[in-house]
Parts: structure tokens; sequence; C-alpha cells
């Protein structure tokens, strides 16, 4: 049968699913509490469901799996141990979240601190940084689009754009439905694409015995050639500089761990056990799957030591799959990266909805607001922000890992310690989260200035040697403690405190 039918058939019965399964949360959703976080009444499985479907997203798939082929093991040090390093810290914030009877979690912050403005400056941060997050899902889907059905990037992304318009339009009801299509997608797929790579290369020993010979160029417009050897070194001999390295975890971990859209997963879940299990049980298939992305990355450098016919990292995955390993399942590997864009970007398209209904208009401009007129706002916004978030996507980053390192430090320099020291610290002060808020966006935003001043827009994002996120990290701890403590004693008028 011909490769563009088959593609055709796939897409078709995953158009179908989708509609299928997202119908339900429109039908189901009567208040905000339904749209934000299912009526916090997921199950164990819903929630497993949406949690590992949230977080396997275009960056694991198509970034890292690139990047596997390009730096090797050191791309697993990048970012997947971060990632759980920073899931660890979820588990211990699941317990104290879920003591508070909260919708977003700007709110804990007006709810914890009594502040309005901390809850609306809660709000435009998620706005603005899902908006942007949202360009990597739009891309990977993009990309996979283009193989599947020989269109234009352009056309590929509308289409991506009216499928998370359409789960998203019910809530995270129908986003916890679709996602637990999607992640079985997900999971079936990988091992299909796993048995594609081991199919054509024998054992995964061999895999890693010829991948210490390689020493090509990965493709024409990557900057260097790859070191014999360096695929399988921690540090890629090199090519990874080790203060990037231990640095990304003020990125991609502390900011996974200050994510909203894995507390609000907390947040949604029926009760505290639901929710620690949700995070233990989500992360071990996590870490199951990512053992797969490992190989299949080394594995498709063994057997492509150069693609002439890519220009970036993230192109990698479709293009191998589609071309150098091509089957009849092709198409349903194809369909899984689709899946795994689609599961990522609803989530985040909810939580810019969130964002402005509920945590800047209801909060500062209308309080009074009806369910009603509150819910059709919210789709409102969810249609203005996927359309600024497809427009961005026109022109999008070229290395979708890295990129996303860099937004999730957003949230690593101003949500971190509001949140952790708000369920953990009883000093903690109105002014010292207001500070560290404002001041970790302030220290990140100076370090891009200054190096944007200094080296120039060319590769800017990619051409760090530590990681930004790190000091508006830091500048954000140190004025949420110094002030904090400083108010806590104004405010007591002594100095003999307790944590």
């Amino acid at each position: 049968m011909n490769k563009s039918l088959i593609y055709l058939i796939y897409f078709t019965l995953y158009t179908i699913l989708i509609l299928w399964f997202g119908k339900y949360g429109i039908r189901r959703t009567k208040s905000t509490r339904d749209f934000y976080v299912a009526g916090n009444s997921l199950g164990l499985a819903a929630s497993i469901f949406t949690f590992a479907a949230t977080w396997f997203s275009a960056a694991s798939m198509q970034g890292l799996t690139g990047s596997m082929y390009a730096y090797g093991y050191s791309a697993a040090l990048y970012a997947v141990i971060s990632w759980f390093l920073g899931a660890s810290l979820l588990v211990v914030m699941s317990v104290r979240l879920k003591d508070y009877d909260i919708v977003t979690i700007p709110e804990f912050f007006r709810v914890r601190y009594q502040s309005r403005l901390l809850q609306a400056m809660g709000g435009v941060v998620i706005l603005i940084s899902y908006i942007f997050y949202m360009i990597i899902q739009i891309r990977g889907f993009g990309i996979v689009m283009t193989q599947l059905l020989d269109i234009p990037y352009t056309l590929s992304i509308f289409l991506v754009y009216l499928f998370i318009l359409y789960t998203t339009f019910g809530g995270l009801f129908s986003v916890a439905r679709t996602d637990g299509v999607n992640f079985i997608l997900i999971i079936l797929g990988t091992l299909v694409a796993l048995s594609l790579i081991l199919g054509n290369l024998g054992s995964i020993t061999d895999i890693h015995r010829q991948a210490m010979l390689i020493d090509t160029r990965p493709f024409e417009a990557f900057p260097t050639a790859t070191p014999r050897g360096s695929l399988l070194d921690p540090f890629a001999h090199g090519l990874q500089p080790l203060l990037l390295i231990i640095t990304v975890f003020f990125g991609w971990g502390l900011g996974l761990a200050a994510n909203p859209q894995y507390a609000i997963r907390v947040i949604s879940a029926k009760d505290k056990r639901t929710a620690v299990r949700m995070i233990g049980l989500s992360v071990l298939v996590l870490a199951l799957i990512y053992v797969c992305i490992f190989i299949i990355g080394i594995g498709s450098r063994v057997l492509a030591p150069s693609i002439s016919g890519i220009t970036s990292i993230d192109e990698v995955f479709p293009y191998v799959i589609n071309n150098i390993v091509y089957s009849p399942l092709s198409g349903f590997v194809l369909i899984s990266v689709i899946a795994v864009a689609i599961s990522t970007a609803n989530s985040q398209l909810l939580l810019i909805a969130s964002g402005f209904s509920y945590d800047i208009y209801k909060n500062y401009v209308n309080p009074l607001v009806s369910e009603h007129k509150l819910l059709t706002i919210n789709r409102v916004v969810i249609c203005v922000g996927g359309t600024l978030s497809l427009f961005l996507s026109i022109n999008p980053p070229s290395n979708l890992l890295t990129f996303g390192g860099h937004v999730w430090g957003i949230f690593s320099s101003s949500f971190l310690f509001p949140l952790y020291g708000g369920l953990f610290w009883k000093k903690a002060t109105r002014e010292g989260a207001v500070a560290s808020f404002c001041g970790g966006l302030a220290g990140l935003l100076l370090f891009y200035l200054v190096s944007l001043y200094i080296r120039g827009k060319s590769g800017f994002l990619e051409g760090f040697t530590v990681h930004p996120a790190i000091f508006g990290v830091l500048t954000a701890f140190l004025l949420f403690y110094l002030v904090s403590i400083f108010t806590y004693r104004a405010d007591r008028g002594g100095s003999d405190f307790e944590v």
C-alpha cells in the first residue's frame, strides 16, 4: 500500500479518537472548578495519564531523541536527571498543597500571603511563559505532520491549532480523557520505534560498541563533528560544558518542581494519597520510556552517522522513522509524536486560560463575575492564546530541548520560593514573596540582556556555558529569605523566631 495512504489512515483514525474522547468534558464541565481541576475528582489512573502525558512533551520525544543522536548520553544529564530530581520535590510539595482549597497556583499566593497582586503577577507569568512554551509543541507537531502528510509546515501547525483548541474547550475533564488516549499511544509508539531500531541493528551492546566509533558531523548545519567516543561520554568530550550540565538543574529541575502544569495535577487529584502515588508511578513509567528514548537516539546515530536531509536536532526522530527504518508501522510512531505534542499543549492552553480569566480578570477586574461568563471568557482566551502561539511558531526556535529549559527557568526564578516557602516556612511573608518573585525575574532578565549585549544574537540560547536560571534562582532565594526575616521581625517586634 502507498506510504501516503497508510499515513492518512493513521491520521484519520487518530482524529476520530480525539473527537470522540474530547467531547466528554464539554458535557460534564459546569463550573470553573470543573474546568480548571476537574472538580478535584481525578482518580489514580486518570491522574497518572494526565500527569505523564503532560510531562512527556515534544522536548522529550523529539528534542531529547535528537540531542541523544547529536551529543549522546550527555543529553540525559542535561535534561532527564534534572527532571527526575525536580519530581522528587513535587512529591514533598503535594502533601501540603492539598491542604489548600484552590483551583490555580497563583490563587495559593493570594490565600497564603493575602496578596491579590502576587496572584495577578503569577497569572501574567503563566500567560507569557506558556504562550512561548507552546511553540515547542506546535513546532514538534508541524515537523511530524510535514513528514506524515507531505504538506507545508505552516499548514501542519494550523492543524495542531485546531486539535488543541478542541481538546481544551471541555476543560480538564476533556484534557484528562484525551491524555489517556495520547499516553497509551506514546507508550506503544515508543516501543514500536525501539523495535524498529533494534530490528535493524541487533543487540543493545552492539549499538553501543558501534557508537563508540562514530566521528562524523550529525548533520550539515551542526557546528562540530562528533569526537570519537563522545556519544558515550557524560560531557560529550567537552561539547556539553560541565558548568552547563550542572547548572541546568536550576532551569529544568527547579522549573519543573515549581511548574503550575504539574502542581495543578496535584490539586486535581481526589486526595493526598492519589496525588503522591500519581507522581511516583508516573515517574516510574516515564523512566522506562526514557530508557527506550536513549536507545532510539543512540541507535539512530549508528544507523545514520550523518543525515543530509535535516537542519536541526528536532527533525532527527521523524526523519529516521520515516526514511531510515520505514515500515508500515512508521505511521503509528509518527502519530504517537503528534499525541505527545497535543497532550502537553492542551494542558498549557488550559493554564493560559486560568492565568488570565481567574488570576487576573476575576481577581482584579470583576470578582463577582458569574460562572457562565467566566467559562465563556476562558474559551475566548484559549482561542487568543492558541492563536498567538501559532503565529510565534511560524519562526520557531531551532532547539526544542534548549528552549524549554530557558522557559522553565522563568518558573524557577519566580514561583519556586513563594510556593515552597509558603508551604513549609511559617516565617515567609508577603513582602518576601513579592520581592522574590520580582527579583528573581529581574535577575534572570538582566543576565539575558547582558549576555545579548556582549555576545550578540547569533546562537544566543544555545551558546551559554552556564544556565541563566541560576542567577534568577539565587537572587530569588536571597530576597525571599532576607526580606521575609526582616519583615517577620518587624511585624512582631522581636528577634526570637522559630521556623
